[in-house]
């Protein structure tokens, strides 16, 4: 199934222009992450616009490694085990893009959207629920590349999105606009590349190159920034995710200090010349001092919580 899953791929993308992404609806703005649940586990989409006057649509294989804030490192399939805004932070902070809006969608009514058409028509061929469903219970990677062919296929469709076919929403009418707002895009997908047995990570040039692809950018890559917990409240760094996300920023590392005694909030470069990147983190968090000290090798700023940060 998984190779006529891929061949249902490049079908697909012939029908569609790939230089005239649909231009986003007016009105339409942000990301809503659309969490399709199957017997075999879930799956994950990206549907709307990053500002860059075009919506589209980008699939997130789950064996892709992310950093979870507040949480560390996991993969996509088990941040969407997640509750879904907790999960949408999560695949937000991948892309260093914030997701606004999520919603869940059995598979069962995901394909059944096409049986409201009469069937949609893949590689040449007239298809009915019963035929895309096995595409998104395939083993990974099987079942990413068959939810872009079923998606790509269903905007291209122009099928009738509604409120009614989400569950666990959190603006259902807000989700249903993104994903009309794709109708007839290329639906894209992340490229990930294989550091060991088993582990997939998406290198930060591939994560540009699939928001370029899919929304038209950004083209810049998210600063990485390493966020350790210095008060000892819990899932700390999912709160500090939600101030940096929206600003260009992701959670590279997201880990405990030392110790929990920090009063004020750190936030440390390791040059001169990040003391700018430090004071746009410091702006975003609205409290803590900016110093320079040696640099971690990993991120140019790294931001110790203290407990003036209440989130």
């Amino acid at each position: 199934m998984l190779a006529a899953a891929s061949a249902g791929v490049l079908l697909a993308t012939r029908a569609t222009d790939r230089s005239a992404a649909r231009e986003a609806a007016p009105g339409v703005r942000g990301l809503s992450l659309l969490v399709v649940r199957t017997e075999a586990g879930p799956l994950a989409a990206l549907a709307g616009s990053t500002g860059f006057d075009r919506s589209g649509a980008l699939v997130l294989p789950t064996e892709a490694a992310l950093t979870i804030p507040g949480q560390g490192e996991a993969t996509v399939g088990e941040a969407l085990e997640l509750p879904g805004r907790k999960a949408a932070t999560a695949v937000g902070n991948l892309l260093g893009a914030w997701v606004d809006h999520h919603a869940t969608i059995d598979v069962g009514d995901l394909v059944a959207l096409a049986d409201e058409l009469g069937g949609v028509e893949l590689a040449g061929e007239l298809r009915s629920s019963e035929d895309l469903r096995p595409m998104l219970e395939e083993p990974a990677p099987g079942a990413a590349a068959g939810l872009q062919v079923v998606l790509e296929t269903l905007l291209g469709a122009h099928v009738p999105w509604d409120p009614s076919n989400l569950l666990d929403a959190d603006a259902a009418e807000d989700v249903v606009e993104t994903l009309r707002s794709a109708a007839g895009s290329r639906v894209v997908m992340l490229r990930l590349e294989e550091l060991a047995d088993g582990v997939f990570r998406a290198s930060p040039e591939q994560v540009s190159q699939a928001l370029v692809d899919a929304f038209g950018g950004p083209a810049e890559e998210a600063v990485p920034v390493i966020v350790l917990n210095g008060n000892g409240v819990p899932g700390i760094g999912e709160l500090v995710a939600e101030r940096l996300l929206p600003g260009g920023f992701r959670i590279a590392v997201s880990d405990n200090a030392s110790s929990f005694d920090h009063d004020e909030t750190l936030v440390v470069v390791g040059s001169p010349d990040h003391v700018g990147l430090g004071q746009r983190v410091r702006d975003l968090l609205g409290v803590g001092s900016v110093s320079v000290s040696i640099g971690s090798g990993i991120a140019p700023v790294t931001v110790v919580v203290g407990r003036d940060f209440t989130g």
